[in-house]
């Protein structure tokens, strides 16, 4: 019985920490990811983005903050890169004029 001991400690504490993992996750982040990308291009205004990588179950994608909410985007998408260089862009002009 002795024997068991060791391997069975190890059981338990393996157990303990998928336990608080699990409920750790539990939607307390101040984002959630996306685990699907539209490759439909975004009519409504777009205000920023963020881009997320790869962690499942989240996806990679580009997340665009819009007027209705966020939009998972598909990263590969040639109208998403024109519009996070255009976001770029705009953002390095505001960064460029001078406070008053």
């Amino acid at each position: 019985m002795q024997a068991f001991v060791g391997p069975m400690r190890i059981v338990a504490v393996v157990a303990v920490i998928l336990c608080l993992t699990v409920l750790g996750t539990d939607g307390n982040k101040a984002h959630t990811c996306c685990t699907e990308v539209s490759r439909q291009n975004i009519t409504t205004p777009i205000l920023g983005y963020r881009i997320q990588l790869r962690n499942p179950p989240c996806v990679r994608a580009v997340i665009f903050m819009t007027e209705e909410g966020e939009k998972c985007s598909h990263w590969r998408e040639s109208w998403v890169f024109q519009k996070v260089q255009e976001l770029e862009r705009a953002r390095k002009r505001q960064a460029n004029i001078p406070s008053q």
